[in-house]
Parts: structure tokens; C-alpha cells; sequence
């Protein structure tokens, strides 16, 4: 109401209030249901009776206050009086009640009766805060249509205050609740096992897991600020919240420990994930690793299906996965990492963190823009960007390049050559891992459709016998090849340590005819199953096999080496650092364009689906 700071008389301030009434009223409108000439003096009431709740250990509100009332007795402290006739009425969008439990408390959800909550259903976010300046949003949905006392559940966390804001219903923009109470941590129960609330449209998904800290990426179909509960075993008392509000949200959870099982849960806009658990990285210290690796697989049809079906299977897919190119068919589009990787790939990629490279069909969308959009993965290189990185995991020091850029996809802008080359040599000679292992997605040495990328086995296969490494796995073609230990432009000669070169482009495309008879340096190829690569590190001995979509192996090799005690700490290139850059920022008001679709993408299971485009010829 405006003030009438200059008006004398009592009769025409009274006049003039009541020409202003339609511009700025002062108590809450009639509901829409209800004529007008049917209400009653006092305006609607709600039915006599104390609040009766559920589901709730009522803490004690001190003191209680909002950000304005009606001016016509529907004060804050109505909604503490245990009284269902009288109740709090707040003019506008994000109108807000707030609880004050008087000392920090474990707070645990929400009891709120809302008026005539069978007609209206509100519009609510639920904040919590240690010192009344600082909130943290933890729950945000719509009331249900009902005349009950309803409770809502967040994470247990210490506050002192509860802040409810409202913003609108669907009768007018006004807040009305008739009681409302803080609720108290409940007696321990276990974790939900299965997703509850609205769905979320894109599941949890690990990244840039580390021997510290770990990343939980997610989207949500609302704008809101969500949190995921973690802990160490089967223990979730602690909280992390993301950052911002907004639809893509990615969730650092900190203060882990090196080798060890966590479990989570993400709450989020009213939906609550089942708990899952991951294994943190493992120091160098540890001399044994589990991984798994498969490029050319992000088609959403049923070869993929049977892979992940396989890998799906309790430990299979190893403490992490490497992805080698070509995650997300045809065209690496918004929707195409939705449907054809992110849905299919769902479960797995909620407990096993899941480390990738680009490949050209990423490169067809803006030079894999998307991509680095929806991964978070490491940006220790000089140019902070996630196109190519580094990172330890027990004895096995992973490099991880972008041969896309390389062979010239990309502008000069955004990824040179020069570039990550420089950076390859300088974290190759840094590295004192007693493993090396590098993955990209263009194959050096290949007998596939593709062939041998040449620029890429003159320019960086020196590198990779100079520094030691062990084992180069690549995709693009769609077979699986390995190679002797190679040397220069041939086989390494006996009684010396060669580069072991593989391609495992078989993880879900339409597989594809090897062109010529098996090359002499060829230890093994396969054209006809579609299947992943699995590899174990123990000590000095590296394990590594072919398996089917059925568990069948269909090859395997062994390396050995001498590895010392200890092992030094790393050089002035530091693996450990796992910081990736923020993703996009949404504006919390507004959704971002392009994130929904009107209809599922078919599967890009068809050869002509998956063909490559004309690459630069070296």
C-alpha cells in the first residue's frame, strides 16, 4: 500500500484508500471458486481443529516472521498457533515465512497446512540458514491438492532458520498457509534403494573422480539449487550443494579418501535418487588398477545394449572407464548424447566414473561443443580446456588426447596441433607412474575400413617410445585390432620393449569389413563381436582381454616390467589436479534452450548412420 504521507484528513484518506484498492489491495482476494456475494465478512476460513502432521518430529519455532501480511490480521504468528481458523496471508510472488528454531538444530523437512489446499496448489521452495543472511535452497515443488498437513523431507542439515517462500498458486499470487512447522531428523532409516519424486531427465553421473573429491553431474526437469548426500560406506550424513539454481547442475562432493567405496544420493526439485555407491581413484602407492575401455559405441541400439548389459553385471566394468571417441551417434548433437548415450548408459554411469576422448562424429556439432558441455572431465593443460588431459589412478598415470584436433577438425582458436603436442611431452616426462597408458580415437596403425592415421603415428608415436608408454587405445574403426609391440614404422625387434597399439571401435556401431588380408603386424583382429576391452594391473604385470557382449574372451596379452618399491612423486605437471571448468551456467529463470525434444531419436544402429564424413589426408 502506498503511502499517504500528505493527506489530513481521516474521512478522505479513508476515500482515496478505497480507489487505490484495485491497484495495490491490501488483503488477499476472494478465491476464484467462490462468488463473491457468498463470502463471509472475515473472508474464507478454514475448518476449526489443532494441525495434526505426519512424518515429522516438530521442532520448536522461537519466533517466526515474513516479508509482509494482508494488513487484515493474517499475521506470521497465526501459523504457529495450532489453530486451523486463522492463518498467514502474504501479498506477491516469493512472498515468505520464515521459522526461527532459536539456536542451531538439525533440520530435517517441512509440516506445512495450506489454505484451502484442495483448491490451490502452490508454488514453493523450501531454504535453510545457519545465520538468517544466507540461504541454501533444499526443496522446491508444488503442494498437493488436499486439505492435510503435508510434509516434505530434505537431507538432514544444521540450521537455525526455515525459510518457506511462495511464489503464486494456481488461484492468484498470493501466500496463505494456516500452519507450518519445522521438522527434526527422524530415527535412522535406510536409503531409498529406487528413484522417488519426478524424474529426473538426465541421471546421475560420475566425473573426474579422484583420490579427494569427486564430481556428480545431473539435470533436473524445474530450475532449483539441489544437493546430493554422500558419505563413506553405506554412511550419507554429509551434504554438498551445487552452486547455482539452474536445469544443469554438476556437484563436487570433497574431503574423500584415496581407494575407498562412497555412497550418494541426489536430491533434487522433489526427486530423490536411490543410492548408489563408486570407488575412489587409488594412490600410487597402490599397485593395482581395474579398468575397462571401448570407443564407437553411443548409438542406442541393441549392439550397445548387449554390451552395457554385460558390463552392467556387478564389477565388470572395472573401477573406471575409458571412452575412446565417437560416444554420441551421428552428429555428437545435444540429443544424440542424450538418447544415444546418456539414457542407455544410465546405470552404469552412476557408479563407475567414465573418463573420454572425442571423436569425429562429435566433431560434427560446432568442433564437439556439446561434448565439452556435457562432460566435466579434467583441464590440466595449459589452455584449460577438457579437449585433452591427464590424470593418475593407482600405478597408471592415463593421458588422454584429442586426435580430431590433431588431424586438423578443429580451428585453430580452439585446439592446435602444436599445442597439444607440447603439452603431451611435458606431462609424459613428468609422470614417475610406473604404467602409461594413452587414449584417442584416430588408430596410428590399423588394417580397418580407415587405415592407419599416419599424422598421428608420425607426430606422436616417437613421443610415446621416448616416454615409455605402454599401451595406445584407439576406436574409429569398428572392429577390434591389436598390434605387436611396435617400433618406428614396424614391428619392435625381439628382445626390445615396443608400443602396444589397439583399436576398439567396437563398442556398438554397425561393425565393418576389414579391406585387406591381416598385416604382418597384426597380432590379432576381430570383426565380427561387438565387446570392450578389459584390463587389470597388478604390479609389474598388465593383463588385458577382449570380451563379447556373452563374457566370451576373444583376446588377451600380457606385458610385464620391473617396477621399483617406490615410486617418485610427480614432476612439475601435476596429474592429481582434477579441476574441470564450471560447464554452462543457466540462467534460473529461464530454461535453456534446446534441452527437451519433442520425440526420442531412433537408434543410429545402421551403417549409414554411423559413416564418416571426409577427413584431412596426411
Amino acid at each position: 500500500m502506498r503511502k499517504l504521507s500528505l493527506i489530513t484528513s481521516g474521512l478522505l484518506a479513508v476515500w482515496l484508500l478505497s480507489a487505490c484498492e484495485e491497484d495495490a489491495p491490501s488483503k488477499e482476494p476472494p478465491s476464484a471458486e467462490t462468488p463473491a456475494a457468498e463470502l463471509p465478512s472475515q473472508d474464507i476460513q478454514d475448518t476449526a481443529g489443532p494441525l495434526t502432521v505426519t512424518n515429522c518430529r516438530v521442532l520448536t519455532t522461537a519466533a517466526v516472521s515474513a516479508s509482509g501480511d494482508d494488513g487484515a490480521g493474517g499475521v506470521a504468528a497465526n501459523s504457529q498457533d495450532d489453530n486451523l481458523t486463522t492463518r498467514w496471508a502474504g501479498p506477491g510472488v516469493g512472498a515468505w515465512l520464515r521459522m526461527d528454531l532459536g539456536s542451531v538444530q538439525t533440520l530435517a523437512g517441512a509440516a506445512i497446512a495450506w489454505h484451502q489446499g484442495n483448491q490451490r496448489q502452490n508454488h514453493f521452495v523450501l531454504s535453510t540458514s545457519e545465520d538468517g543472511t544466507t540461504y541454501t535452497q533444499v526443496y522446491a515443488a508444488d503442494s498437493a491438492l488436499n486439505l492435510d498437513a503435508q510434509t516434505y523431507t530434505f537431507a538432514p542439515r544444521r540450521a537455525r532458520y526455515l525459510r518457506v517462500t511462495v511464489n503464486g498458486n494456481t488461484v492468484n499470487d498470493w501466500a496463505s498457509i494456516l500452519e507450518a512447522r519445522a521438522c527434526g531428523e527422524q530415527t535412522s532409516q535406510p536409503p531409498p534403494t529406487e528413484d522417488t519424486g519426478p524424474a529426473l531427465p538426465r541421471r546421475p553421473y560420475l566425473q573426474s573422480v579422484g583420490t579427494t573429491s569427486a564430481l556428480v553431474a545431473f539435470r533436473s526437469a524445474v530450475s532449483c539449487t539441489p544437493f546430493v548426500r554422500y558419505g563413506l560406506g553405506t554412511d550419507l550424513s554429509r551434504t554438498a550443494t551445487a552452486t547455482a539454481a539452474g536445469w544443469r547442475h554438476v556437484v563436487k562432493l570433497t574431503g574423500l579418501s584415496a581407494g575407498q567405496t562412497y555412497s550418494y544420493v541426489v536430491e533434487a526439485c522433489g526427486s530423490v535418487t536411490g543410492v548408489r555407491q563408486f570407488r575412489t581413484a587409488t594412490t600410487s602407492s597402490t599397485r593395482s588398477i581395474h579398468f575397462t575401455a571401448m570407443g564407437d559405441f553411443g548409438t542406442g541400439g541393441s549392439s550397445q545394449a548387449r554390451v552395457l548389459e554385460r558390463l552392467g553385471q556387478s564389477n565388470l566394468a572395472g573401477e573406471l572407464m575409458v571412452a575412446l571417441g565417437d560416444n554420441a551417434y551421428e552428429s555428437g548433437t545435444e540429443q544424440d548424447f542424450q538418447d544415444h548415450m546418456f539414457t542407455p548408459m544410465a546405470a552404469l554411469l552412476r557408479r563407475v566414473p567414465l573418463f573420454a576422448s572425442p571423436g569425429n562424429h562429435e566433431y560434427v556439432t560446432n568442433q564437439a561443443q556439446p561434448y565439452l558441455d556435457n562432460f566435466y572431465l579434467p583441464a590440466n593443460n595449459p589452455a584449460n580446456t577438457e579437449r585433452y588431459y591427464s590424470f593418475d589412478w593407482g600405478p597408471v598415470h592415463f593421458v588422454a588426447l584429442d586426435s580430431s584436433c590433431a588431424i586438423g577438425l578443429a580451428s585453430s582458436d580452439r585446439c592446435t596441433l602444436a599445442a597439444q603436442k607440447s603439452w603431451a611431452a611435458a606431462d609424459l616426462a613428468a609422470t614417475r607412474q610406473p604404467w602409461k597408458v594413452v587414449f584417442f580415437h584416430h588408430p596410428p596403425w590399423s588394417s580397418g575400413a580407415h587405415g592407419s592415421q599416419l599424422l598421428m603415428r608420425r607426430e606422436f608415436g616417437p613421443m610415446f617410445e621416448q616416454y615409455g608408454v605402454d599401451v595406445v587405445l584407439t576406436g574409429h574403426d569398428h572392429n577390434y585390432e591389436r598390434s605387436k609391440p611396435m617400433v618406428g614404422s614396424g614391428v619392435a625387434p625381439s628382445g626390445s620393449r615396443g608400443v602396444v597399439y589397439l583399436v576398439v571401435g567396437s563398442g556398438g556401431a554397425s561393425l565393418r569389413s576389414f579391406p585387406i588380408a591381416q598385416p604382418s603386424w597384426t597380432a590379432y583382429r576381430n570383426n565380427t563381436d561387438a565387446g570392450y576391452l578389459d584390463v587389470k594391473v597388478n604390479g609389474g604385470t598388465l593383463v588385458a582381454q577382449f570380451l563379447n557382449a556373452s563374457g566370451a574372451i576373444k583376446d588377451t596379452f600380457t606385458l610385464t616390467k620391473t617396477i621399483p618399491a617406490s615410486v617418485e612423486a610427480p614432476g612439475s605437471v601435476s596429474a592429481s589436479s582434477l579441476e574441470t571448468p564450471p560447464g554452462p551456467v543457466d540462467d534460473p529463470a529461464r530454461e535453456p534452450a534446446g534441452l527437451r525434444f519433442e520425440k526420442v531419436l531412433p537408434p543410429a544402429d545402421t551403417p549409414e548412420s554411423v559413416a564418416d564424413h571426409d577427413e584431412p589426408s596426411h
